[in-house]
């Protein structure tokens, strides 16, 4: 295989992370024609070692953990792995030897990104991050100095970046979600979900508002994440609300083409899938999300009447309801959002991710 067929996604950590770097990957792999020209790079802890294989390509994993947020200790143990992730990082890419290498964000993206660059008048290798968010990352602030290309999902998220670099693509995400008709309101159905892992604090929102939701014939899918799953699923039996209770769903187009209404994390892929589908959501941003990214995404949406944003604990279980009741009492409000939404997607934006990366048919 030449070396201008192959690219390495480096990073992971959340879903997000991961399925957008599964996205560019399958649009080189519809130019290369092969599955072997992808290599994914992650972090031992991190989701990739479950999601990747599922969708057919190969995984090599480093052992690296956070500096950014952490106690002294997490950031001691990381610092005593970097010599050992930059020399297998090493390895991997004069083995490997890439056209391109792209950084998705997660740990694992820092050390092989920022080495393949280092290489890259020697190698050839040509180096790019995708920033998801609206406001950068800690890895790609330091990253997006040195690689040849900055992709950002948002206009927002470009300010920190050479303009030069930066090419605003829109955020990539699964081929397989598509536009969907208008929601249905019978049944009335609340699609729930705290991103690849669950959250918390979410979970505890609906199990606050259940009692009164209970009576209205709203039907509820909901993905709790593996740690809450037994909590959730106890509080919807103890209400006696029959529901969809799962700890990961995988096709989550299939929910979304049920969603009347979707509760959830303002994530980059969570927020792009639901605008490339036309679903209208209530956003509960995560407030300990770095830099408050979140609550900034949530805000770029809901600025346009294309989402309503509620802070983490800032309703009560009965306020909380009220606000999903009168939505289910106005389906016009629903079908608005949904139509207002569906203007932030970019459909293409894996494809001029990998027309500049150079993939070659």
């Amino acid at each position: 295989m030449k070396q201008n067929d192959r690219l390495i996604v480096a990073g992971g950590g959340t879903g997000g992370h991961i399925l957008a770097g599964v996205a560019i990957a399958d649009e080189w792999v519809r130019r290369t024609g092969s599955n072997s020209s992808v290599l994914f790079v992650g972090a031992e802890q991190g989701l990739e070692a479950r999601l990747v294989p599922k969708h057919g390509y190969a995984l090599k994993l480093l052992k690296i953990g956070a500096l950014n947020r952490v106690g002294l200790k997490t950031r001691l143990l990381t610092l005593f792995q970097l010599p050992l992730s930059f020399l297998r990082a090493l390895l991997i890419l004069v083995t490997f030897r890439p056209h391109a290498v792209i950084g998705v964000g997660g740990y694992a993206s820092g050390p092989v990104v920022l080495l393949a660059r280092i290489l890259s008048p020697f190698f050839g290798f040509k180096t790019a991050i995708i920033e998801q968010n609206s406001v950068a990352g800690f890895t790609n602030r330091l990253l997006g100095r040195t690689v040849h290309h900055v992709f950002c999902a948002f206009k927002a998220g470009a300010a920190e970046f050479s303009k030069e670099k930066v090419i605003v693509t829109g955020n990539p995400i699964r081929s397989s979600l598509k536009l969907l008709p208008p929601a249905s309101l019978e049944p009335f159905t609340l699609f729930v979900f705290g991103g690849s892992q669950g959250a918390l604090g979410i979970n505890t929102m609906i199990l606050d508002a259940l009692p009164f939701l209970k009576n209205h014939g709203i039907r509820f899918i909901h993905q709790t994440g593996v740690k809450d799953f037994e909590r959730v699923s106890a509080g919807y039996e103890r209400e006696g609300v029959p529901a969809r209770v799962e700890k990961f769903i995988d096709d989550m187009g299939a929910c979304y083409k049920e969603a009347s209404l979707v509760v959830c994390r303002a994530g980059a892929s969570s927020m792009t899938e639901l605008a490339s589908v036309g679903r209208a959501p209530i956003f509960i941003p995560l407030p300990t999300a770095a830099d408050n990214h979140q609550e900034k995404n949530a805000k770029i949406f809901e600025s346009a009447d294309a989402s309503w944003v509620v802070p983490q604990g800032a309703m009560t279980g009965a306020g909380f309801a009220d606000l999903i009741l009168s939505l289910k009492s106005n389906p016009s409000k629903i079908a608005s959002v949904e139509q207002r939404i569906h203007s932030f997607y970019q459909a293409n934006a894996a494809e001029v991710i990998v027309n500049t990366l150079g993939a070659s048919p």
